[in-house]
């Protein structure tokens, strides 16, 4: 049925600064319609695709995964280390022993310290030093 000018007219809206707009109409079924389809769509093309990977990996590895290499896990591979960085604790534990030596002194056999401890060697070098500055220059 055809609607008549008065009643097209009527959906008219005039604002205070004189524009005219329409009213907003929606199809709330249309809009709900399309969400609904759309999800549907998607839900089917992920079980799909799910179904394609699983025929692929049966068709590729038909006895199922390999077993796990047996140097996977190990501290080192060749000369690769495998672990982060961040968690690799050999180096700093190799450095910490180095430094407990040079605070505490080292000597050649265990429990014997033969040399002087860093302290101590910077605190001669430094008074042998202040001793050297004190003594008047030759003339």
């Amino acid at each position: 049925m055809k609607k008549t000018q008065s009643e097209v007219e009527s959906r008219v809206i005039v604002g205070a600064h004189g524009v005219a707009a329409e009213e907003d109409h929606l199809v709330m079924g249309k809009i709900i319609g399309v969400g609904v389809g759309a999800m549907v769509l998607f839900f089917v093309g992920a079980v799909w695709a799910w179904r394609i990977q699983v025929v692929t990996m049966a068709e590729a590895q038909p006895d199922g995964p390999p077993p796990r290499p047996a140097a996977v896990g190990q501290y080192e591979v060749g000369i690769v280390n495998q672990r982060l960085f961040e968690q690799d604790w050999r180096a700093a534990e190799k450095i910490g022993g180095q430094h407990q030596a040079l605070k505490n002194g080292w000597g050649d056999q265990p429990g014997v310290t033969a040399h002087k401890s860093l302290e101590q060697a910077m605190g001669q070098v430094i008074m042998t030093e202040a001793q050297k500055a004190r003594e008047p220059a030759p003339a």
